[in-house]
This record gives C-alpha cells, structure tokens and sequence, in this order.
C-alpha cells in the first residue's frame, strides 16, 4: 500500500463470515474499516465456502421465519410443519454435545442474540432459504427439522459472496492477499497490525483489532503440537490459509488460550481426498456409511463402535479414531446386504470387492487371518436383520470389545465390498478466550484493550464434538458483538 501512513479505526483480520458481521458491525458505530484476506478473492472466506450455509438459531415455528423467504406462498406454508425452536432446545442440544464443558456464558449470548442476528444479516442483505422446500412445492407436506431454522442463499459460498457485497456497499476496504504478521502493542493494548502483501510489509495504525481469521487446522506442526500425533498428516477439508496466525499473535501479546485445543471437527474421508480443501470435490469425499458395516484398521481389527449412533452424531468421533489409527487410515467394510443403503458419494469413491473375507483381505494389504477373524467374531454377535437407518434399532453385540451398538447386522451376504478411508479434519476448537462482547481477555480474565475475536479462533464453545450449523450462529453473533463494541469505543476516543 505504500510507504505512507495508514490508519483506520478498526482492523478485521479474515474475510469469512465472522469477520465480515464484525467489519458490518463495526462501521454501523461510524468507524473507519479495513478487511485484512490472507488468500486471494477466489478462495475468501476461510472455512465458509466449504459450509451448507445452516444458521441455527432461536424461532416460534414456520409462521415466525417466513418473512425470511418472501417467496414462500401461503399454500407452501399451510404444509409445512416446522416447531420451534427454543432457548431451551439450543441450550440441552449444545450442552450435551459438549459434554457440559461449553462455557457458560458465551452460550447465554449465543442463544439469546441468535434470532437477533439473523434479523440483522438479513437487514444488511443476506437472503435465507427454508430447508426441505422441494418436497413442500412438489405438493405433498413437509416436516422440516426446526433446529437449522434457515440456510443462507447458495449455501456458504452465497454467504461471503453476501456479505461481501454489504461491506463494498458500506464503504468498508477489504485488502486481498494480505496477511496479518503480528499485533502491534501499545498503551495500554494494541494499535496496529503489520500486515504483507506479496510486495512489501507494512503497519496499519488502529484503534481495534478484530481476529476473525480461522482456527488452526491447516497447520500440521499445531495440529502435532496440539491435537496429537498423527495429526500432522491428516488431510484438510476446508481452507489452506486458516494457519492459526491469529492465535499465535493474540497469545503472543499475553491472550489467554482456552477451550478444547485438543480438539477437532474431523470425519472420515475418502483415502484419495485432496489434501486442502476443495470447492469442486469437498462436500463428495465424506464416508460416512460405517454405521451399516465394521471398520477395520491396517492390522484388520474393529477399534471402533460404529453403531453408537447415527453418523450426523457420531462422524467427528470417528474421524478423530481412524487418524489414530496406524498409518491414520482404516477400511469400511460391507457386505450385499448393506451395500444399497450406503451414500450416493461413495460412488465416486474406489472400492475393493471380493466374494470372502480372505480374499478381500489380500485385495486390501491386510492379514488375512485377522481380517477372517474379525469378521467371524463379529458375527457371532450380530443379527439376521434388515437395516432400519433411521432407527436406532438397538440390535447390538455384546461379547466384543468394542462393541457395535445399534445395526449389528451379521456380513454373511458376499461379495464383501471395501472403502478405504482417512480423517479429514475441518476446524479446531481450541482458541482464545473472550467475554460476550467479543473481547479478547489475558491471564488474568481481564480484557486486552483493543483486541476481539470471533468465529473459529474462539475457544470454549465446542468441546468433544460440534453442533451443526452453530458455528457460522456463534460467528455471526460474536462478529457482530465484537463490531459493535470495537467500533464504538474507537470512536468514543477518537
């Protein structure tokens, strides 16, 4: 940008859909705002592009969020049966995939500013579709799920493409291909950043800074350090440029580190996955059928209970137990009978068939003996059955170790079909500690001045596992917290 002197009241650092609210939020308070994006224009947006786009959020039901979709008809509405969604509902599903470990806290601003925030996304543009809206218009009637009351137009790529177009209209800059070296400090916190660009580095003088730029899931050394071993080679699903610049920064400036770093959004992959995520084949790589069959690691044992429950509960689970695995890969293994039921995307997916276990064994690398055994053992415990998918039909073994818990269907029908698959990991839940205003606080629990965060370089949201489609809520809500605050104290003392 040159050598001269820059300056702007507030800086967000990251392009997705955290930092774009925080940047909205921000300029709503009359502050100056530059965007700071690593990657170039066609991969902006971090993890978000890789999204369904899901908010979910606080609501009374189809007849309150209608007015979100202005093309639903009333004959539309009439059947389509939605419930609400409560306060209580988001409260009992969050904490219970956390284990309870979820700060409190944050989780109170999260469900309380929901409803709020999505009535602000969609005052500065944002334009939501209403999930299950086929089958309603094909003239049959539709129970939509209410827990993702809506999904944003065109999914996570709409999402940026939106609140792009928003920040443009507000007069917000956004700097391309520029990354975030290091927090500048000040009295009594931060007053700047220096930012490169593929030309030269230089400082942006500031009031605010605002991290909204990722966890640190396409790091491998992190991934090692933090998460485990084995975890430097697990393949990336979502964006190459979320590095973990943000948490490295903030903690070197004294930020408090908090929440579950040893933990991940992670599921298995197809083994022939690219190893960064990519828009053109992403959303095909997942391998999620395990519930109907047993896997197997390289030594061609079970390690795993496959049927603990549906795989919308259980694939992060698994994910992270198949890159624990040697080698970090295992093989999903079905027999005709199971085959059918599996997910159309394995159908891009090679597969490994043979007419017995032995074979398929030899086919796959893998000691025929224990391959033989496994799977006899397996049997012997199991049921002659049909598959209920949608049913947690509690037919499980209860000899082995571990056990299969629910579809324990014996594989006696040949021939025997194999997927071989890896973890793909998708976004880290560990990161910094924040209050409800997106302030991001130190050691001792008390606020750095001039620094916020949100989006997924927050800590002490997921723990153990995720709740789907609230990560693009708690980064909308926080993003917009952080906005609000950062820009109305930088022009309080301007």
């Amino acid at each position: 940008m040159g050598s001269e002197r820059i300056s702007f009241d507030v800086v967000v650092v990251g392009a997705g859909n955290a930092a774009l609210c925080a940047a909205l939020s921000a300029r709503e308070q009359g502050a100056s705002v530059v965007v700071l994006e690593k990657a170039p224009p066609d991969e902006q947006g971090g993890n978000c592009p890789f999204t369904g786009g899901g908010f979910r959020f606080v609501h009374d039901g189809i007849e309150d969020i209608r007015h979100f979709v202005p093309d639903l008809t009333d004959d539309e509405v009439a059947r389509t049966q939605m419930a609400p969604y409560t306060a209580d509902d988001f409260r009992q599903h969050l904490t219970t995939v956390t284990h309870g470990d979820v700060d409190p806290e944050l989780m109170a601003a999260l469900i309380a500013e929901s409803r709020p925030t999505v009535e602000w996304m969609h005052s500065k543009g944002v334009r939501w579709e209403l999930s299950g809206r086929t089958s309603a218009a094909a003239g049959v009637p539709s129970v939509i799920p209410n827990a993702v009351g809506l999904n944003a137009r065109e999914s996570g790529p709409g999402l940026v493409q939106m609140l792009t177009k928003a920040a443009r209209q507000a007069g917000i800059t956004i700097l391309y291909g520029t990354e975030m070296v290091r927090l500048i400090s000040g009295e009594p916190g931060v007053a700047g950043v220096e930012a490169r660009d593929k030309s030269e580095s230089y400082e942006i003088e500031c009031g605010a800074v605002i991290l909204a730029c990722g966890g640190f899931e396409a790091n491998a050394s992190m991934r090692a350090e933090h998460i485990g071993p084995g975890w430097e080679s697990a393949k990336v699903r979502g964006s190459r440029h979320n590095t973990g610049d943000g948490h490295r920064a903030a903690m070197d400036l004294g930020a408090q580190p908090f929440g579950q770093w040893t933990g991940c959004h992670a599921t298995p992959i197809d083994i022939e996955a690219p190893s960064v995520g990519d828009l053109r084949v992403t959303d095909r790589m997942p391998r999620r059928s395990y519930t109907l069959g047993i896997t197997v690691n390289s030594a061609g044992l079970r390690f795993v209970d496959e049927g603990e429950g549906f795989a919308e509960q259980t694939f992060v689970k698994m994910g992270q137990a198949i890159l624990e695995q040697p080698g970090g890969m295992a093989h999903q293994i079905f027999d005709s009978r199971a085959l059918p039921n599996i997910e159309a995307r394995y159908g891009n997916s090679k597969r490994v068939e043979a007419a017995t276990t032995r074979e398929l064994a030899a086919e796959l690398g893998v000691d025929q003996d224990a391959l033989e055994q496994t799977v006899a053992s397996f049997n012997a415990g199991a049921h002659e059955s049909e598959y209920a998918q949608r049913t947690l039909d509690g037919l499980a073994t209860n000899a082995l170790e571990p056990p299969k818990s629910n579809w324990a269907i014996k594989l006696d029908s040949p021939p025997f079909t194999a997927f071989t698959v890896t973890g793909g990991i998708t976004y880290t839940y560990g990161g910094l500690k924040i209050d409800t205003h997106g302030r991001v606080l130190g050691a001792d629990d008390r606020p750095i001045a001039g620094l916020y965060a949100a989006g997924e370089i927050v800590g002490g949201i997921f723990y153990h596992n995720s709740l789907r489609a609230a990560g693009l809520m708690h980064g909308s809500v926080f993003g917009k917290s952080a906005g609000a605050h950062a820009g109305a104290a930088v022009r309080r003392y301007a």
